[in-house]
């Protein structure tokens, strides 16, 4: 299966609105696409209509009404997505919530590839991002157990 990965400076308008790279678009095809703000995370991510379903069948595909936990939990999660409506460039813009908590836009911003999601990132907050983790893994990449990988 097809990988989205590495990344792509855009800049977005005067209004906001921007664009997914066409290298990225295409993974995603005719697919409605969705976005989340992971809580404490600097990026946004959007993901297409086959990592909403998976996401969905991780809650348990609960569909029955009442306040139990698992609706609950449910509520929180839709709560979280929103539809991201491209126009007939292609472009779009991130809606905020009434205290415009979703996701600032500033006119540099960075689309990073992430297998089968994408982040948005804004350029500064990426760049920060880079150096710290430089600092940290002295620019080696590492695995999951923090061992350097080998080709």
């Amino acid at each position: 299966m097809k990988s989205l990965f590495g990344n792509i400076n855009i800049q977005a308008d005067e209004r906001g609105r921007m664009r997914i790279p066409s290298s990225f678009r295409e993974y995603f095809g005719d697919s409605e696409l969705y976005c989340t703000r992971i809580n404490g995370a600097k990026c946004l991510t959007i993901f297409g209509q086959d990592v909403m379903d998976k996401l969905f069948a991780q809650m348990g595909g609960q569909t029955e009404i009442g306040e139990t936990e698992n609706y609950c939990r449910m509520r929180d999660f839709l709560d979280s997505i929103h539809t991201i409506s491209e126009d007939k460039q292609k472009r779009f813009t991130i809606s905020q919530d009434d205290d415009g908590s979703i996701f600032e836009v500033e006119r540099n911003m960075v689309f990073v590839g992430m297998f089968n999601k994408l982040e948005l990132w804004r350029k500064s907050d990426y760049d920060e991002y880079k150096a710290a983790r430089k600092k940290t893994t002295g620019g080696v990449m590492t695995n999951s157990e923090g061992k350097a990988l080998t080709w």
